[in-house]
């Protein structure tokens, strides 16, 4: 599920496949949203899609204001889907996905198809209602923040596309690109300013009640764990409990938390290797020495031959480097198939380097870059480097920080670095990937100090979005709701192992998470880390 934090690496393309025409037009019949709305409204309506059989469903659109805290202005219509149950008998369950700018991914039969089969994995959603919605500005929600019209990979691959890419350029293009989306959007009337988490949070509160549910569960998953905090504080009633899954605390501001993240993964990777009679030693100098070497001079990788195809090629450097092994912290195969991958660079063999490289061109994103933009720029300050030394990962940091596009999409406003954390009682249960780069396990007990019926568990050699990583998060989830006072002692944890790491000999089969280039997973129900990010 690549709940994602989905962090930027501007290779914007689409994910998800176009809906049929006659689809399309039904579900923009019932979502306008240029017209004038006081209070919440849902309007169930045909699903957009094919049913599955013997499957029960109601889909429909939440009609909201779009700014709550304008007297009067346009209205915005936000896509819903209820997966109804063979037998109702516990509270329902609301998915909140990640992101920013992350997609619930419920446009067609096989979004829907992928929805059922994860419900059925899960234990604990048995008997349940599952709410499944798309966010303000994303999906099937109108409007939504949809930039990739303006993107071309190569204007945003940092990947450079050619031996003579001009980075000043790029950057010249990069700019231009962000200005005109902002542009067409702010010309459809859209009020960027008004698509954040305060207001996501406004809007799940208002779906609750429109679709006369007393109580439900809230489940997030990395920038959907905010939305649920916010809910949580701000629209307590009606909640039942949390499921947060991969943390993102409302105060971190994570434009700057990127290197510390990736090198406290990497010293559990180098840690867990020296266990390993499979993997080389000092794995951590070895990847501080790559970075270095690759920074100073950049490799240039070709394509393997195909057939009536011309040839390729890529410069990656030390940054390019880094950026692989954060996406593959994602993924406990992906982590498992890191040492290796590292130690064949370090012997310069480039070769699986470039299979992945290249392999990974057509990946797409679900991303939609206006929303992350709109979020990311109210709510993270711009971040600056302390002054101290240059790490290895410096360079890294600094070229994944996007805080430049907030002066030019939100030119009046100021990013809320500082925001005040509140306490909330609500049972909740915080399940963090012991490797996650994304949402270190450090940010669910940081938000567990303002949440006094909260449980942490760690999930030994697992990255981000644990439910979806590995069975026992689902055990764990089930156990947590039959008694959210009981403390945690679900069985399958004492069973949780190191990665088990690949042994270098083996062919090499590549990364078999393929994230966004957000970086986000094939798995279901998808999430983000702002492109990857949250």
């Amino acid at each position: 599920m690549m709940t994602g934090l989905f962090r930027c690496r501007f290779a914007f393309d689409r994910r998800y496949g176009l809906l049929t025409i006659m689809a399309g037009v039904a579900f923009l019949v019932f979502c306008g949203y240029s017209a004038n709305i006081a209070a919440a409204d849902f309007r169930k309506t045909k699903c957009w899609f094919d049913i599955p059989r013997d499957r029960e469903m109601t889909c429909g659109s939440l009609h909201v204001p779009e700014n709550r805290g304008k007297g009067s202005g346009a209205e915005i219509a936000l896509a819903t889907v209820v997966f109804q149950p063979d037998r109702e008998r516990y509270e329902p369950v609301v998915f909140l996905s990640g992101g920013p700018g992350q997609s619930a991914s419920i446009s067609t039969r096989e979004d829907i198809d992928g929805w059922w089969q994860f419900i059925s994995q899960q234990t604990w959603m048995i008997g349940r209602r599952v709410v499944v919605v798309d966010q303000r500005g994303v999906g099937m929600s109108k409007p939504a923040l949809d930039c990739s019209g303006f993107f071309k990979t190569d204007d945003w691959k940092r990947i450079l596309p050619s031996v003579d890419a001009d980075a000043t350029r790029l950057d010249k293009v990069r700019k231009d690109k962000v200005l005109a989306c902002r542009s067409a959007l702010t010309s459809r009337g859209i009020d960027l300013s008004a698509y954040s988490t305060s207001e996501s949070a406004a809007d799940i509160d208002d779906l609750r009640k429109e679709l006369g549910i007393g109580r439900w569960v809230l489940y997030g998953t990395s920038y959907g764990t905010k939305v649920a905090l916010e809910v949580m504080a701000k629209h307590p009633e009606g909640i039942s409990a949390a499921i947060l899954d991969s943390v993102l605390p409302p105060d971190i501001n994570y434009l700057k938390e990127d290197g510390p993240n990736l090198a406290r993964s990497l010293k559990l990777l180098d840690r867990d290797c020296r266990l390993n009679r499979h993997c080389m030693r000092d794995l951590g100098k070895a990847v501080e020495t790559i970075v270095r070497q690759l920074d100073r001079q950049p490799i240039l990788l070709r394509s393997s031959p195909e057939a009536n195809a011309p040839e390729r090629y890529r410069y990656v450097s030390g940054v390019d480097f880094l950026d692989i092994l954060f996406d593959s912290f994602y993924d406990r195969n992906d982590i498992e198939m890191l040492p290796p991958l590292i130690q064949s660079i370090y012997k310069h063999d480039y070769g699986p380097l470039a299979r992945l490289i290249f392999d990974d061109e057509g990946d797409q994103t679900g991303i939609f870059e206006g929303m992350d933009f709109s979020v990311t720029c109210s709510e993270s300050a711009p971040s600056r480097l302390s002054g101290k030394r240059a790490e290895y990962w410096t360079r890294w940091s600094e070229s994944v920080d996007y805080s430049w596009i907030c002066p030019l999409w939100l030119p009046e406003a100021l990013a809320r670095s500082k925001r005040q954390r509140q306490q909330s009682r609500i049972p909740a249960l915080l399940l963090s990937g012991e490797y996650d780069a994304a949402t270190p396990s450090d940010w669910a007990y940081r938000a567990a100090k303002t949440l006094p019926s909260s449980q942490v568990v760690v999930f030994r050699g697992v990255g981000h979005d644990v439910i979806d990583s590995d069975p026992c998060g689902s055990e764990v989830v089930a156990d947590f709701l039959a008694n959210p006072g009981r403390k945690i002692a679900t069985a399958c944890l004492q069973h949780l192992e190191a990665p088990q790491f690949v042994k270098p000999d083996v062919q090499w089969a590549g990364l078999r998470t393929r994230r966004s280039a957000a970086g986000l997973p094939k798995k279901w129900p998808p999430s983000s880390r702002f492109d990857r990010r949250h």
